[in-house]
């Protein structure tokens, strides 16, 4: 369990990047919404550099307290930093100060989650123990997000400070400077990394190249970038569609109590079905369940609070198993690959999935606000039904079509618990067989 705490303070940190940064930036600091949109986008892509370096070099770190642990360390340090300074901004606020402390922010975010999603890919060889190890890490997620959106509502109940956005986010930025470390070091402090696992000598180019090849790898990740498109382009725009849509800006950090609310409760029951009808099935049912809960946000109207608690709920416990189940599928993966090179380059696979997930959420913010600039949309100025209406489609279509298409990549997923034990087995007994190999050809060079 405590192996999960680090997720409820990253989670803490990020979250409001894609909840309350754009609107606040546009709306109370007077950037231009398109600029906001293309600087978040920019600071994503500078992780086609460090994502790929750090897991490369994480897989290969050899210390006293383990390969994964220094990079998170370090990585809390520099995320805290850069959380405080977004979330409460100090002097001058320009293009340059959001674009500098932005790649800071995703720097950090980078050194720590790369070796803890692969230390985590590492903890348990158990198919079923894996979406409970996930399980617990989503949880704690999905808590700090909670964090996020009931701290400020109860801070501005009692001190009357907190309630609107800009508030809420300046409060969550001195949070942050207590909860990475606290977390963080709880973990790093108490839970034992494997010894037994295999360092990988192989270069960087090799392991690009094993990862390419791995179909079921790529099938998995394809699925999970675009249901990672459609939340975080819907994360972009959320505020916006909240505020002049439904008009409901001083009630939305208690309203999206609801939708985190309805993610912690659906969780456990999501991994119980996961561990009865297998976790590709799972993931499907709330797949289609995203499909059928989202154009519902197209029905509502100011003053719709109630109906938009209510729509937000449904879709908090469609999104309940998304992450934990991915990420118990990404471990099942990252094993049959380890077997099969018999090298342990599980930070060289989260790199490139953090990579993806990364850049699908560039793009999503990068597209999702410059289309609203570009439909006329202004968050400065007065709009009008069509620009309401732009407003609400542009929330809602695209993450829909990103969602139904996920439901086609995932389909033809091939690992289930019955495959993996098989595929363990081969292993088994490609392994027994070796030391008889190996004694024939040394017989040979004598």
């Amino acid at each position: 369990m405590l192996f999960g705490l680090p997720d409820f303070a990253v989670y803490m940190a990020v979250i409001p990047v894609g909840l309350y940064l754009p609107f606040v930036y546009a709306k109370d600091l007077g950037l231009d919404l398109a600029d906001v949109g293309l600087l978040l986008m920019l600071a994503r892509v500078s992780d086609v550099v460090t994502d790929p370096l750090i897991g490369w070099l994480s897989d290969r770190t050899s210390t006293r307290i383990g390969r994964r642990k220094p990079w998170m360390a370090a990585g809390a340090l520099v995320m805290m930093i850069a959380a405080f300074r977004l979330f409460s901004p100090q002097g001058p606020v320009d293009n340059t100060y959001l674009l500098v402390w932005a790649v800071l922010l995703w720097l950090g975010w980078t050194m720590i989650n790369i070796p803890y999603y692969a230390w985590g890919a590492e903890l348990s060889d158990d198919y079923n123990e894996r979406t409970r190890i996930t399980g617990w890490r989503q949880a704690f997620g999905f808590l700090g997000n909670l964090t996020v959106l009931s701290v400020p509502v109860i801070a501005g109940e009692l001190i009357g400070y907190g309630s609107i956005p800009h508030e809420g986010m300046t409060i969550i930025g001195g949070m942050a400077l207590v909860a990475l470390p606290l977390m963080i070091g709880v973990t790093l402090w108490t839970v034992p990394e494997r010894n037994d696992t295999v360092p990988s000598r192989a270069p960087m180019l090799t392991n690009a190249r094993q990862i390419w090849a791995n179909g079921s790898f790529k099938r998995l990740f394809f699925g999970f970038m675009l249901m990672s498109a459609g939340t975080a382009w819907g994360s972009a725009t959320f505020l916006l569609f909240a505020t002049f849509v439904v008009e409901a800006e001083a009630q939305t950090q208690a309203i999206l109590l609801g939708y985190f609310g309805a993610n912690i409760l659906a969780l456990p029951v999501w991994v119980l079905i996961a561990q009865r009808v297998g976790k590709k099935e799972t993931w499907i049912a709330g797949a289609v369940m995203f499909v059928i809960v989202t154009p519902m946000f197209l029905l509502l109207d100011g003053g719709d609070l109630w109906p938009f608690f209510l729509v937000l709920a449904l879709y908090g416990i469609a999104g309940g198993n998304f992450g934990a189940l991915s990420m118990s599928m990404k471990a099942d993966v990252i094993e049959i690959a380890t077997r099969r090179t018999g090298e342990n380059i599980a930070g060289s696979y989260v790199a490139v999935w953090s990579f993806g997930q990364k850049m699908v959420a560039a793009v999503a913010v990068g597209l999702a606000l410059p289309m609203l600039q570009w439909l006329g949309f202004d968050p400065n100025g007065t709009n009008g039904p069509a620009e309401l209406r732009a407003l609400a489609l542009v929330y809602v279509l695209p993450p829909w079509l990103m969602y139904a298409a996920s439901i086609f990549v995932i389909w033809r997923y091939p690992i289930s618990a019955f495959r993996l034990r098989r595929i363990r087995a081969a292993f088994d007994r490609r392994d027994a067989r070796r030391p008889d190999t190996d004694n024939r050809c040394a017989t040979m060079r004598r």
